[in-house]
């Protein structure tokens, strides 16, 4: 009994060996992001693949410090910090329009419908879902618009006062606790 335990975890032991020193990832396959940098199309990533990954990524690193550097001396300044926080804010908030606008369609409103195709909404228990819809739908239309999204999210993102307790409810030491009885927000730091 003892010698066929031994066998098995030395089959185990050489065939994780194996894998690790053939470094495969799943199947054994490249991933399609790294298919391109496979020259000489072994299905490997050899040493010299390898160094144009890492020139690759360095002249990408220069780029976006460069285009940081606005006034070009070399230093990346606060003001030129905040300017590139701005523009990546900018270009967030665009997507997330564009976002917002394939899912309200063309009324440019998310009625509860629409709402409930957002990814991950389905799996929210009914109460949970309910509570995020009319927290969203601030002025109780029974749709939520851009404005009313987009200023929840603001809000959101930016610690939002905290909250009145509900309905008088007790809290703990941690503030009060949400109607559905999920676990009390933390305080950010």
């Amino acid at each position: 009994m003892k010698s066929k335990f031994t066998l098995i975890a030395a089959i185990v032991a050489t065939c994780s060996y194996a894998q690790a020193g053939d470094r495969s990832i799943g199947d054994g396959t490249l991933p399609e992001f790294l298919q391109h940098f496979d020259n000489n199309e072994d299905g490997e990533i050899d040493e010299e693949e390898r160094q144009a990954i890492r020139d690759l990524r360095a002249k990408m690193r220069e780029e976006r410090r460069n285009s940081i550097d606005t006034d070009g001396d070399g230093e990346i300044s606060r003001d030129e910090i905040e300017v590139a926080r701005e523009a990546l804010r900018d270009r967030i908030e665009e997507r997330r329009l564009e976002k917002f606008n394939e899912i309200a369609g063309e009324d440019s409103l998310i009625s509860e419908e629409e709402y409930a195709t957002i990814p991950g909404v389905d799996r929210l228990p009914d109460m949970i879902r309910d509570a995020i819809f009319g927290r969203l739908d601030a002025d109780e239309s029974s749709d939520i618009s851009a404005e009313e999204f987009f200023h929840r999210l603001r809000r959101h993102n930016h610690g939002a006062a905290p909250r009145p307790p509900h309905g008088g409810g007790e809290g703990n030491e941690e503030g009060p606790r949400p109607p559905w009885g999920a676990p009390p927000q933390r305080p950010r730091r």
